[in-house]
């Protein structure tokens, strides 16, 4: 290109710049005031992939202008390829900042905080870059004037280049891995708060990069409490005491590549601990100011928290022993004796014992190899005499003694008395009396006394805690007829929740002296009319059982349900035509005729999740069946993107090539409000005599308009098939 073109081209790329600046100014004073039409959006969302220009031609011409070459030819060469330079990051700038400009007015960008500053410190570089370049042609420029122009405007640059990275990635992005913005603070266990110190550490580093001042998207924001219970375009973001009707936990238990799972995919996910955190936060109430320490010794949330808090915060005890050989602690592990872990690879062991006919004196004998790494001793309920105590008192590093419901009498309690380090110790269930207990005071580290249901009285009860004044004394629940408590929910004993032939359902309640009430015909049973459980109740068809127990005195429990199916016929062998989609394989075809259900938790390994391509799977049997009907168990979980199928077809006959159609079934379309729940979809058809059968679920292929998810396919769950 000749000097005459350059010259020419300069001109022109001047008055381009001239305009472009002008039009800024226009759209930072009037820019509220513009409704951008559809395409000229598409070009601002482009402002990311131009930005990247501006920032090396103007970084690269800054640098030119340092530079000083010894030969005049080459020293004005240079100077006009810095202000070629120069003019094309200044025009590249200013179509940049246009493009952001169209940006920021669009949905999930508000006017306050990095954006602002983004935006101005943007623009400001803009302009100043222009100015540096027409003040570059002019015969009056100072080189010192144009030096300390150029430095600040690579200085802006810089600093409009880390705003907007804070605005896509989040705040603290440029300097997360030596600072990172979500790491929960070490703070004592007694002053941690759980928002503050838990929850929000976990929303900056896996949430606000989204959810932020400056880039709300679907106009939420998460920096502050009033921005999280206030929620966004979708409505509010939990429901305090709800989780499981909370927009929140909802969106992050979505398939990964759902439309609408959070975090996105390709970005950061929420590890379980981290979302079962959230979980139990809303659940508790979703309080802003409570404190770990006030949270139930045994609450989730507690429990959670204490795991989660940094290490340096925790009362954790330190170990100065080596680890036991791995051989021996194998030797002594056997059937009626188990030796493990704290955690893994760690030195400190815990023993537990069963079978109480296998259990003598040298029980815990053999243990005295690993008395330098046992810190746990689990007893209860084996016939451990007085004497045993002088073998336990060998263990220097116990630090918990579980000796409820033994034979321990109490005489020889001193032997205890010597461990350095026992801080837990339980005499449940033995007769122990108030004086043989007095020798536990000399006790170094004891803090936990268990004596509920021992000989004590309970006045004897009553004086402990001022002998034992740094002790926790346990003393359990006394009914003394005069406090109502509700009763827990009966338990059910079947291990299996679909049967072939007939089954005995089994119940039973932990408190002597419960009645069990029933209904099988859906509705609620009450503790007069409804009838009694016995020892079992005969099924013989598919049932659905609801219960309550009640005992006088106490108020009755809330009801409970369990569903039985019947399954008369058992494949010899079930084969998948097509494999499931996404991490929803349960067990492979076993899923489909294993006698479990897979009850509403997606994602626990007992569904088939289908998308791309519809179920198919073949049953065979040895000898031909008299078939009349085939129920599919589905899940149904229109939040989830999980829509009943489309289509359900039963194909049979003697062999895989002579199939004939037996049923189809078009089952009812999910709708906005339905319900999370798992059913059965049943096809009943002339009984057929068959030894082949085909399966065929086909998943919907259109979400309806109103789904977040429309126009995409949606999930059909599949988990037993019962065969009559």
């Amino acid at each position: 290109m000749t000097a005459k073109q350059t010259s020419r081209w300069q001109s022109a790329g001047s008055s381009l710049l001239f305009a472009g600046n002008i039009f800024i100014l226009f759209l930072v004073i009037f820019g509220n005031r513009v409704v951008l039409p559809p395409w000229l959006q598409v070009l601002g969302r482009m402002h990311p992939l131009l930005l990247h220009f501006p920032i090396v031609l103007i970084l690269v011409a800054c640098i030119l202008t340092f530079i000083r070459l010894r030969e005049p030819a080459a020293e004005a060469w240079k100077q006009q390829l810095a202000s070629v330079l120069l003019l094309t990051g200044a025009l590249s700038a200013v179509v940049t900042v246009i493009m952001g400009l169209f940006l920021s007015g669009e949905e999930g960008y508000n006017g306050s905080g990095t954006l602002q500053w983004h935006k101005w410190s943007g623009v400001t570089m803009c302009w100043l870059a222009s100015f540096l370049y027409w003040f570059g042609q002019s015969e009056k420029s100072r080189p010192l004037l144009q030096k300390g122009g150029v430095l600040i405007t690579a200085a802006l640059l810089v600093i409009t280049g880390h705003l907007g990275a804070d605005i896509t990635h989040g705040e603290n992005f440029v300097l997360a891995p030596v600072n990172p913005a979500g790491k929960r603070p070490q703070v004592p266990f007694d002053q941690a708060l759980v928002y503050e110190h838990l929850v929000k550490p976990v929303l900056q580093e896996k949430c606000m990069n989204c959810h932020n001042a400056g880039k709300a998207k679907g106009e939420l924001a998460m920096e502050l409490p009033q921005q999280l219970l206030k929620g966004g375009k979708s409505g509010k973001l939990f429901v305090a005491g709800k989780p499981d009707m909370s927009l929140l936990m909802e969106r992050l238990h979505l398939p990964l590549d759902a439309k609408k799972h959070m975090p996105p995919a390709g970005k950061p996910q929420l590890t379980p601990e981290e979302a079962d955190l959230l979980y139990y936060w809303i659940k508790g109430g979703a309080d802003f100011k409570t404190k770990v320490a006030a949270l139930p010794a045994k609450d989730s949330l507690r429990l959670l928290a204490a795991a989660m808090l940094e290490p340096a915060a925790s009362t954790a005890p330190v170990y100065n022993f080596a680890a036991a050989d791995e051989k021996l602690v194998q030797k002594l592990n056997n059937n009626y004796r188990v030796i493990y872990p704290v955690a893994l690879n760690a030195a400190p062991l815990v023993v537990n014992c069963y079978n109480k006919d296998q259990f003598n004196s040298k029980s815990i004998e053999e243990l005295l190899p690993l008395k330098k790494q046992i810190i746990e001793m689990h007893l209860q309920k084996m016939p451990v005499q007085d004497a045993d105590l002088n073998i336990i008192a060998q263990f220097p590093e116990l630090r918990v003694l579980n000796l409820s419901f033994t034979n321990v009498k109490g005489q020889t309690l001193s032997a205890l008395a010597k461990l350095p380090h026992l801080e837990s110790l339980s005499l449940s269930g033995t007769p122990v009396t108030l004086q043989q207990l007095q020798v536990l005071k000399t006790a170094p580290a004891l803090k936990e006394l268990y004596l509920w249901n021992t000989g004590l009285t309970a006045a004897e009860l009553d004086k402990l805690p001022a002998a034992f004044k740094q002790v926790a004394i346990i003393k359990g629940f006394t009914d003394d007829g005069k406090q109502l408590l509700k009763l827990n929910q009966p338990l059910l004993l079947n291990t299996a929740s679909v049967f072939h032939s007939t089954a005995q359902l089994l119940l039973k309640h932990p408190i002597k002296g419960v009645e069990i009430r029933y209904t099988t015909d859906g509705s609620v049973p009450d503790s007069i009319n409804s009838p009694l459980f016995k020892d079992s109740l005969l099924l013989q068809n598919n049932t659905t059982i609801r219960a309550i127990a009640c005992k006088k005195g106490w108020y009755a429990s809330d009801p409970v349900q369990f569903s039985f199916y019947k399954s008369t016929y058992i494949p010899d062998s079930v084969v998948l035509l097509t494999q499931p989609d996404g991490t929803y394989a349960g067990s492979g075809a076993k899923t489909l005729c294993d006698g479990q259900k897979g009850g509403m938790d997606q994602g626990n390994g007992k569904w088939l999740g289908y998308v791309k391509e519809p179920m198919s799977a073949m049953l065979l049997f040895k000898q031909a069946i008299p078939l009349q009907s085939v129920s599919v168990g589905i899940l149904r979980n229109i939040n989830g993107y999980i829509f009943p199928p489309a289509k359900i077809e039963i194909w049979g006959g003697a062999d895989a090539q002579h199939l004939k159609l037996l049923k189809r079934i078009i089952p009812a379309a999910g709708k906005k409000d339905d319900p999370a729940a798992a059913m059965e979809i049943a096809a009943a058809f002339p009984v057929t005599n068959v030894s082949c059968v085909k399966v065929v679920m086909e998943p919907l292929l259109k979400i309806p308009g109103w789904h977040p998810g429309k126009g995409n396919r949606g999930w059909a769950f599949a988990d037993e098939l019962l065969l009559n």
